[in-house]
């Protein structure tokens, strides 16, 4: 375990930066301020970049990602299908099970004046955690972990952050449904890197 962490020493602490100013925020800022905060300084350029940004965030990226691996290798095309497989259900069960009263931005902050995007679909419900940030995180993490090379990690962590960002720009979450969804996201995909690559379990 020594090993590996030293290896991806990169990525981890860039990641625990990361969460260490979204705590900050957390900590400074109600999660409903920096909604509209964000929500204050929509630009042209953001709104489109966002808009196609956050698809990052769904299940079909999963997909050529997966096929791609599995023909490098097909230990990591079974460890990137099992990651994505994995987020989506610590994400829908949290979501629709133990947090099914967590409101969407659009519906809490009604009563504010909102910048909405056009062509985004607006969600009210479900809000807690984010699903695209948690899948995001597993599987940018995940990439992160096969690919060791320190430029390729921060760009993935990159991607993953911009894909949590763009949920609060778009209003379809708070900062903390980001940041818990990153934390599900990261843990998901550093576990089951460990169990199935590191310990080598054996599939046939």
């Amino acid at each position: 375990m020594k090993t590996f962490i030293l290896t991806n020493r990169i990525y981890i602490t860039c990641y625990f930066i990361f969460l260490i100013l979204t705590g900050f925020y957390l900590l400074t800022y109600t999660s409903e301020q920096f909604s509209l905060y964000i929500n204050s300084v929509h630009t042209p350029f953001f709104d489109i970049f966002f808009k196609y940004v956050t698809h990052f965030g769904e299940g079909w990226f999963a997909v050529p990602i997966c096929l791609y691996l599995f023909y490098r290798n097909k230990q990591w095309g079974i460890l990137a299908s099992v990651i994505s497989i994995s987020s989506v259900i610590v994400s829908q069960t949290n979501k629709q099970l133990i947090f099914e009263n967590a409101l969407r931005p659009s519906l809490l902050l009604k009563d504010y004046k909102l910048n909405f995007v056009e062509g985004v679909e607006m969600a009210h419900y479900f809000s807690f955690p984010s699903g695209h940030t948690t899948f995001a995180f597993a599987i940018f993490t995940c990439l992160a972990l096969i690919y060791k090379k320190p430029l390729l990690q921060i760009l993935f962590l990159l991607s993953a952050i911009l894909v949590g960002f763009s949920r609060i720009y778009l209003l379809q979450h708070f900062l903390r449904d980001v940041f818990v969804g990153s934390m599900f996201g990261f843990t998901l995909a550093f576990t089951l890197y460990w169990f199935i690559i590191e310990r080598k379990l054996k599939i046939k």
